[in-house]
């Protein structure tokens, strides 16, 4: 118990600890071994895999979520955005598009879809045999041109042809939306009753229209024998014959009728003829193998392949491939293409330019380039080429009797005041599928019908008759409208033959059924064809007369023939042989002024130049184009004797090709305006070669863009020595203007400097320098004489305004004048006694310059007229010296 007592003693003794810090020792202690049993576990969980994906995925979790929250506040912030700018922006007011209207007047037969209608206008055109459809821009200014040589056209062809027209730009129509890409309005294009449409690409006049749409109608021609290929030879510049199936339903013959239509887009007016060879298949020049197609040129004769396709597109892409000309019509397209520059730049090029009236079957002068150009091309005397040779010529004298007997027949006797003597002429009314005249609709007044029966001009065919007053009623009689009666007045012309009168009156419907009346007889037909001919004679004499070449006439006489040039074979004599091509002059003048030729002036309007774009020269053809002066013409080319033609368009005046001004009147302004004379090829030698005057020339081109700047540099200049009459300031369009290869130029702008009398030590500015007015003048007082340069520092002087410059500049115009004192006295010395009088008067000028701007440099008059003596010649008549000189026999040398 003591002892105990005394234990509790010594603890009562002992310090007391406290609780708190017990408790955190404790705690310290259980961290550590948490911590490190939580180590333990780290380092077992990193060995762990499952352990790792759980953590990264926990990660990508909360990247998401993040993420997710981040997007939702974008979203939101955007959407408050766009809803802000929508209820503050009002929404755009667009016009509505204007309402559509017809593009063609009422009293046209053109059927117009001008609200764009064009899957109607398409199914209304497949229910005609032939349709042609016009696409076009009513604001278009092509198209309102087109418009009415469209309407004339269908005038002409409604009988056959149906015509129809369709706006594609009205917005929001079906045309529209379907050719919104067109590069260019108005759109032509034919569309058969099966089958592709055919674009029609070449002029967009009426005749030109006309015959695309005959040609479109007619695409092949019938043979009976091979003979007859000879003769479409001469009409046409080669021919493609098949010898197929053609009776009704013939697959290959369909396939031959697609490809001639196909061809007509690459050849509007059908100068490759398509025929096809009937009868025996033996007699098909050889050909085994049937359906079998052959092309025709001038020099030989190709067989399509055995093993070709008979297809369309394989046809053409054939036909295509192998086909070469003699001669060719070239018909640009109006708008930027390389139609003409791919016959150009190819080689020389001799172009004609001729009428070429699309209603005739024939032009002469194309038919002299085509018999000309196989006698050019026959390099081996073949006997083929000659035979075609000579059947071109004849067929240009057939044409001219043919011709000349037309005259004779036509025009149309119509004899509308003679209907009363003839009681007894029974009429008869055609159906209705011959009766839909295109002229005097019945919603139309007769008023107005009769005035627009020939609107256009072209239709003269309407005779005064077929207006006329009929039973107190007046009433416009179309030919077709009302049946033609074909009738015989039993009087006889002076061949002895019936004249056939046509007599047009107004029919009405007969129950008396009579074939002999019946236009559609075969005897019917045939009068009606030769009415038919005879009236398309007169539409085409109205458009532009049939001319010949002069010669034609004469050139069947064997001494005429001896006299023509031989040029056979000239092609293969020589590395230029030359492209032989036509232009219609009619429609495609503006290529000939251009070359320097006015159309105007020349015999029917045709001519011919040689164009030689390597050499960049031309040669053009002066007097009467005929068979001997065209052959006389390429063979000079060929022996290169030709002279170069400097003709542009600057040298002729036309009406239709608008030019600048050719010279400026610069004598008429006063003495100190600036004025630079424009000079053009006739008159540039004459001025620049003057010999008393230093030329300064500007070469420029309308399409130089910095030609502008260098012209008012120029301009500046030349006021500021425009009291220098020594002294010439001009300028040349050298792009338009024809010159001599010494004066051609290279690059614009570049000016050129002519010094006086010394006409063959002209200089040009440098092009290294900048054209400024500092350095313009620089380069002017550096080529210019000793006088004249003189003459120029004086009158840079003048215009100095400060009072020491001009003192510095009078005392460095003295000391020049000093200097050609001294240089003039040494020549003096050692000249002749002609020359020593000359110099002795400059001298005396160069003296009195010398004393005036010592003493009275202020008296600018004076000192003015001394320098202008200084250009002057000392005696007017020098030819009086000379044979003084002569006479003393002393050496009389050149003016210096």
């Amino acid at each position: 118990m003591s002892e105990l007592g005394r234990e509790q003693g010594q603890s009562q003794l002992l310090p007391s600890v406290p609780t708190d810090k017990v408790e955190t020792d404790y705690n310290a202690e259980t961290e550590v071994d948490d911590s490190s049993s939580q180590s333990c576990r780290t380092e077992q969980s990193e060995n762990n895999p499952e352990t790792v994906r759980f953590d990264y995925r926990k990660k990508v979790q909360q990247i998401l979520y993040k993420m997710y929250f981040v997007f939702k506040e974008v979203a939101i912030m955007l959407f408050l955005a766009f809803t802000y700018a929508a209820l503050t922006n009002d929404p755009p007011k667009v016009s509505k598009s204007p309402a559509a209207f017809p593009f063609f007047p009422k009293s046209s037969i053109i059927t117009d879809w001008y609200r764009g209608q064009l899957g109607l206008a398409i199914d209304k055109a497949r229910e005609s045999d032939i349709a042609f459809v016009m696409f076009y821009a009513p604001w278009d200014a092509e198209s309102q041109v087109v418009r009415q040589e469209f309407d004339l056209a269908a005038r002409y062809m409604s009988k056959q042809i149906t015509f129809a027209a369709v706006n594609c730009w009205q917005p929001g129509s079906e045309c529209r939306r379907q050719y919104s890409k067109a590069y260019n309005w108005p759109v032509l294009i034919a569309y058969p009753s099966h089958g592709k449409g055919i674009q029609y690409k070449g002029p967009r006049t009426a005749g030109h229209i006309v015959k695309f749409l005959m040609m479109l109608s007619r695409p092949i021609i019938r043979l009976s024998s091979e003979e007859e290929v000879h003769g479409l030879l001469a009409s046409y510049d080669a021919v493609v014959v098949s010898c197929v199936n053609a009776l009704p339903g013939s697959l290959e013959y369909a396939v031959l009728y697609t490809a001639a239509l196909r061809f007509l887009e690459k050849d509007p007016f059908q100068e490759v003829a398509f025929a096809v060879l009937t009868g025996s298949k033996t007699k098909c020049f050889g050909a085994t193998i049937f359906p079998s197609l052959t092309l025709h040129m001038w020099n030989e004769t190709l067989w399509y392949p055995n093993d070709g396709e008979w297809k369309p597109d394989a046809l053409l892409v054939w036909i295509l491939r192998h086909l070469h000309q003699v001669s060719m019509w070239i018909t640009p397209t109006g708008s930027k293409s390389l139609t003409l520059s791919s016959y150009v730049q190819s080689g020389p090029a001799l172009i004609l330019f001729t009428p070429r009236n699309p209603l005739e079957s024939f032009v002469d002068y194309y038919d002299l380039l085509h018999e000309v150009g196989l006698e050019y091309y026959n390099c081996n005397d073949k006997h083929r080429v000659v035979l075609n040779s000579l059947l071109v010529h004849t067929k240009r004298i057939e044409n001219l009797i043919k011709y000349t007997y037309l005259q004779k027949t036509c025009p149309l006797k119509v004899k509308s005041d003679k209907s009363k003597s003839f009681p007894s002429v029974i009429t008869y009314t055609l159906p209705q599928k011959w009766a839909n005249s295109s002229c005097c609709l019945p919603s139309s007044s007769p008023k107005d019908s009769c005035s627009k029966c020939d609107a256009m001009g072209l239709l003269k065919e309407r005779l005064p008759a077929q207006c006329k007053r009929f039973k107190g009623q007046e009433e416009c009689i179309d030919v077709y409208q009302y049946g033609p009666i074909f009738r015989n007045e039993n009087k006889k012309r002076d061949d002895g033959e019936y004249d056939e009168d046509i007599i047009f009156e107004k029919n009405f419907k007969s129950s008396i059924s009579n074939d002999e009346y019946d236009l559609r007889l075969p005897k019917n037909l045939q009068k009606f064809w030769k009415y038919e001919k005879c009236r398309i004679a007169n539409i085409a004499q109205n458009i532009y007369p049939k001319v010949f070449s002069e010669s034609i006439s004469d050139a069947q006489s064997v001494e005429n023939f001896s006299k023509r040039q031989n040029i056979n074979g000239l092609a293969c004599k020589t590395n230029a042989s030359l492209t032989l091509i036509a232009l219609d002059s009619v429609n495609y003048y503006h290529f000939a002024e251009r070359l320097g030729i006015n159309l105007s002036t020349k015999k029917d309007r045709t001519a011919a130049v040689i164009v030689n774009e390597k050499m960049e020269t031309h040669h053009i053809m002066k007097g009467l184009l005929n068979d001997f002066a065209l052959r006389e013409f390429i063979y000079n080319f060929t022996i290169s004797s030709l002279p170069r033609s400097f003709d542009s368009l600057v040298s002729i005046k036309s009406n239709h090709t608008h030019n600048y001004p050719h010279q400026r009147d610069c004598k008429a302004r006063h003495s100190l305006e600036p004025c630079l004379i424009e000079l053009n090829t006739e008159t540039f030698l004459p001025t620049v070669m003057e010999q008393n005057k230093a030329v300064i020339v500007l070469y420029y081109s309308k399409q130089c863009s910095f030609c502008n700047g260098i012209s008012y540099t120029l301009l500046t200049v030349s006021k500021m020595f425009s009291s220098i009459n020594s002294m010439q300031f001009t300028r040349i369009d050298g792009d338009l203007n024809v010159l001599s290869w010494e004066f051609t130029m290279d690059s614009y702008p570049t000016i050129i400097f002519f010094p006086a009398r010394r006409k063959s030590e002209s200089r040009v500015f440098p092009s290294s320098l900048p054209v400024t007015v500092p350095n313009l003048v620089s380069f002017i007082l550096a080529n210019l004489d000793s006088s004249l340069k003189l003459h120029a520092m004086w009158t840079l002087c003048n215009q100095t305004k400060f009072e020491d410059e001009k003192q510095s500049c009078v005392a460095s115009v003295r000391a020049e004048n000093l200097s050609i004192i001294d240089h003039t006295l040494r020549v003096w010395r050692n000249t002749d006694l002609l020359t020593k009088t000359k110099l002795l008067y400059k001298l005396q000028q160069l003296r009195n310059l010398n004393l005036l701007l010592a003493h009275s440099p202020q008296n600018t008059e004076e000192i003015q007229k001394y320098m202008t003596r200084l250009h002057v010649a000392p005696f007017k008549d020098m030819n009086q010296i000379r044979v003084a000189e002569k006479k003393k026999n002393l050496h009389v040398k050149d003016e210096l």
